[in-house]
């Protein structure tokens, strides 16, 4: 009698689906996967809404209707790996929204719409083009400045809280790239009015034999060609930040290529604007081939 009242005591499998949800919504998303093979009680219990509710971030539902078109999902759980592996195109399709799998913190990407660019709007220096199957319809390619200064910001309250973030500029370099080398580009973070991080970066290192600079085919735009190619070689600073990723056939998955501006730690999202720049102002010769799709901001891992 004892030993069976023990077991039947014992038996987490009889605790109530609220209190088995409540349980599991206190790990992670990943941890909530594989409890669903424990039993059927867990798997109701790993994938009902009430678990994948406390996953998702407060104000899910109104990022959701900045959308440019509606979101459908059957079920929380579907909602929230939509949003890892599917990001939202909001506010006009200027802005991109989605979800870290592990860690279910937002992640942003703003489009180089979204961005002031010195000269941007002169297609003497600038020229726009469609790029298909990317995550924003379009991006901005360089045709030739001296001057090169981008910069784009995002508020702290539309970020996750208490969430560290890294900051990428999403980029292709064209065959004809070129001035991107030395000196290096600088860039800088800062969150209100203080700087929290400053660093050197170079967009075309000197390494012709083993890195390919461009991945994936696009037309010719604006009288310059865009494909697969080297940039020229450049004496770059040892010290500058290369591109991740540089050996992969895809760079990233979505086949563009990133590098790190830096990063700082979101508190309470009560700190104003994170306002981002990169540029090259300082060497004064002419510079062309980069193509800028944005600038994401994610969480770190």
């Amino acid at each position: 009698m004892e030993s069976g009242g023990a077991t039947a005591v014992g038996d987490i499998n009889q605790l109530p689906d609220d209190c088995l949800s409540h349980v599991i919504s206190l790990t992670s998303s990943r941890d909530a996967c594989a409890s669903s093979a424990v039993s059927t009680a867990f798997r109701s219990a790993a994938d009902s809404d009430d678990t994948w509710q406390r996953f998702l971030p407060p104000d899910y539902l109104y990022m959701l209707s900045r959308a440019v078109a509606p979101v459908e999902y059957a079920s929380k759980k579907e909602l929230f790996f939509r949003l890892c592996d599917h990001p939202v195109l909001i506010d006009g399709g200027k802005l991109s929204f989605g979800l870290d799998r592990w860690s279910g913190k937002k992640s942003f990407m703003v489009s180089a719409r979204a961005l002031w660019i010195v000269w941007g709007s002169d297609e003497r220096y600038w020229s726009w083009m469609p790029v298909p199957d990317s995550r924003f319809s379009e991006a901005i390619g360089l045709i030739d400045v001296c001057w090169l200064e981008i910069r784009g910001k995002i508020s702290t309250k539309t970020l996750s809280p208490q969430t560290s973030y890294t900051v990428y500029l999403i980029f292709k370099l064209a065959d004809t790239a070129r001035g991107l080398g030395t000196p290096p580009q600088e860039t800088a973070i800062t969150v209100g009015e203080e700087a929290v991080s400053r660093k050197s970066v170079c967009l075309q290192p000197d390494d012709r034999g083993r890195r390919r600079l461009l991945r994936g085919q696009f037309r010719m735009w604006g009288g310059w060609g865009v494909g697969a190619g080297m940039g020229m070689a450049n004496e770059v600073d040892k010290d500058a930040a290369l591109p991740q990723k540089w050996e992969s056939e895809g760079e990233r998955d979505d086949g563009w290529m990133e590098i790190e501006m830096g990063g700082f730690y979101n508190s309470n999202g009560e700190d104003g604007d994170v306002e981002m720049s990169f540029m090259e102002v300082k060497g004064g010769h002419w510079k062309r081939g980069l193509i800028l799709h944005g600038i994401e901001i994610r969480p770190k891992h």
